[in-house]
Order: C-alpha cells, then structure tokens, then sequence
C-alpha cells in the first residue's frame, strides 16, 4: 500500500462508468446507507455496507445494521460504487475533507430526499415501539436533526393515530423546550381526532422490498422495467420514476409510464 505524506490530502475519482440513470429506488437507499457515514466515512465504506461486506472495519462500526446493509447483494464494490459517483456528479451527494481523508456529505438535494425517507423509517419504528409500549425508544430521538424530527413530527399528526399519545408524551419528557413545544402541539392535534387511525404512508420506500428487487440480476430487471402494460398506451412501455412494494405474493413496482406518465404497475411473483 502506498504511504500517504502527513498532511497531503487523499485524492479521488469519480468515475461514474458511463451511467445514464438510477431508478428513484436506488438512490434512496444509497442516500439511506450514506446516513451512517457523513463527514466519518467515505465512497469506499459506503460500497461495502450496500454490498453487505464483513469487511473488520465495516463490523467494527457496526455498520452491518444499517437497514440497506447488503440491499446490492451479488453486485460487484466497483458497479456499487460507479452508482455512489453518479450520485456525487448528479449532486446528491459530495465530498468534503476531514483533514487529509475525503468523507461523504450530503447537498441539499440529497437530504431533502434522505430527511423524507428516514422521517417515514422513524415514524414505522416508533408506531411498533407504541403498540408494544417500548416507549424508552424515544432517547434515540433526541439531538436527531432538527428539520427531520420536525418532519417527523408532521407525519405524527397527519397519521391521525391517536395511539401514539402515550410515547408522544415519554418523548416529551427528554426533549428540549422548541422540540416538547411541538410534540404538545401534534398531541393536541391527535386528541381532537374521532375517526378510525389511519395507516402509514403506503409509499413510503421497503428496504425489504427493495432489497429482493436487488437481487434479482441486474439484466434482468432491466427487462422487467421495459415489460409494463400502461392502459393509457394500449401496449407494453418502460417504467420510470417507480418505487418498490412489498405484499403477501410478492413485490410490485409502482411508476409512471415512460411515454404518456400513465400511472403504471408491474407484479414481480
């Protein structure tokens, strides 16, 4: 290995390897596994947890549990991270030294996608930690980033669950002033709610989901992409734009048709 001088910087290259584009899907749960390493980690590291590596490092840090761990199972560190730079050329991502190592931050771009994906995350975890009254899950919430807990918050009060109440108030308790000003606020706003709960956002991204998606040979999926019936178009198209479902007999990708933007769907048994 070559010895890096004291102080001189790490260079790198991108080289998004002639990438066209990236399915929505991909670039949420790439941006989902960046989560764990900005401004601490680099494209490398980030490669590895996508492709499930037991590399020391990446067990050391415990990096293993982050929910995209392995999401691209079976494809090559070099095609994983030709993705993590088309990211960083297409400004979801970027780099920032930290001292002489290069380290993944996100842009504005990349976090307004990354805050929505991980409020929703939030929301399912802590909808399970209410059901089954685990409600010391809270502490993991505080000194989170401000714009995503208010975000989450948000999504609180528009799911009209009345029985998250009781966490709502645990969080309360271990929050700071602006932060337990909101939590009263969404409680109040649950309190007044007479109609039946409603379910979590349904389009919000599985990682289990998307995780079987991934597995499936890359050559393959791109088949299945130009093999949609759109309705609207009377023949089979190429879905864009979709995201990927989970159900009792499968997944299904849900997207638009790329020739008229017909809201299409594709069933993957």
């Amino acid at each position: 290995m070559t010895m890096v001088k004291k102080g001189k910087r790490v260079e790198y290259e991108l080289n998004p390897n002639g990438i066209k584009s990236i399915p929505d899907n991909e670039i949420k749960t790439i941006l989902r596994g960046a989560d764990d390493l900005i401004m601490s980690g680099g494209r490398a590291m980030l490669a590895k947890i996508l492709a499930g590596s037991k590399d020391k490092k990446v067990l050391e840090l415990e990096l293993d549990y982050s929910p995209v761990y392995g999401a691209f199972k079976g494809i090559s560190q070099n095609e994983i991270l030709a993705k993590i730079d088309w990211l960083i050329v297409h400004h979801y991502l970027a780099i920032e030294y930290n001292g002489r190592l290069p380290m993944l931050v996100y842009t504005d771009k990349g976090w307004d996608i990354e805050r929505e994906t991980y409020a929703a995350e939030l929301l399912k975890k802590l909808i399970d930690a209410a059901e089954n009254r685990r409600y010391e899950f809270v502490e993991i919430l505080k000194d989170r980033n401000r714009g995503l807990i208010l975000l989450l918050l948000e999504k609180i009060a528009d799911s009209g669950n009345k029985e998250l109440i009781p966490i709502l108030d645990a969080w309360q308790t271990n929050e700071f002033k602006k932060v337990r000003t909101k939590i009263q606020e969404v409680i109040e706003i649950l309190e007044k709610v007479e109609e039946k709960p409603k379910r979590v956002d349904q389009e919000v991204i599985s990682f289990s989901a998307n995780k079987q998606w991934l597995s499936i040979p890359e050559n393959i999926r791109r088949k299945l992409e130009q093999n949609v019936w759109c309705s609207s178009c009377s023949n089979v198209v190429k879905i864009e734009s979709y995201i990927v479902k989970e159900f009792s007999t499968g997944i299904v990708l849900e997207g638009k048709c790329q020739k008229c933007g017909h809201d299409v769907a594709r069933v993957i048994d």
